[in-house]
């Protein structure tokens, strides 16, 4: 299956769960698919949207929240699935789309290529519901019990590396106008404060 595919079929039962999107690839469809402004599009920090969202997970533990993370961004803060396991937060979904390449600086190949078990490495760091999925129809077919299921949750999709550099354009914002967006979102969203009188 190709990334949008799967990122369409992932926003399909989104409902009201957050996003946290890893940089390049992973964000740039989550944006084309949905132009949600709940949801944060990480930038410049490779590997930290698991971080993000786990914070985000634990600190609003009546909300769901979904990262879209990458494969390249996974095997950066592969400790963070560790940390996830020791935390397991109920409402968090953690989806990899594995292409098997570093799709943001050109399709360079993923180290140990198609020989990584990403949901494998998953169930050892002691998060039990870790599956893979490689094609749409099984994606279609199971994502209804994983959207509804209690977390954490993690879901290796495996697609097709596209052959063109970041075919999909990005959001139209980034920096301090993604932080007040997201945040601005979040306090309509959920009736809470996220910054103060003074804007922080």
């Amino acid at each position: 299956m190709k990334a949008r595919q799967a990122i369409d079929c992932i926003a399909a039962h989104r409902g009201d769960a957050i996003a946290v999107c890893a940089l390049g690839m992973a964000a740039n469809e989550w944006w084309a698919a949905t132009e949600s402004e709940d949801a944060f599009y990480m930038h410049g920090a490779m590997g930290f949207a698991a971080s993000f969202a786990l914070g985000l997970a634990l600190s609003l533990p009546q909300q769901e929240v979904w990262l879209i993370n990458a494969d390249g961004s996974l095997c950066m803060n592969l400790g963070c699935l560790l940390t996830e396991a020791a935390q397991a937060p109920r409402n968090l979904k953690h989806f990899v789309v594995d292409n098997g390449v570093y799709q943001t600086v050109g399709g360079l190949p993923m180290v140990n290529q198609a020989r990584t078990d990403y949901a494998g490495i998953a169930r050892a760091a002691g998060i039990a519901r870790a599956r893979s999925i490689d094609n749409l129809a099984d994606l279609e077919a199971q994502m209804p019990e994983i959207a509804l299921c209690d977390g954490p949750h993690f879901v290796a999709l495996r697609v097709e590396p596209e052959t063109s550099f970041l075919g999909t354009p990005p959001m139209t914002y980034e920096g301090p106008e993604m932080k007040y967006r997201f945040g601005r979102a979040l306090e309509r969203k959920l009736g809470i404060e996220v910054f103060g009188p003074q804007g922080y």
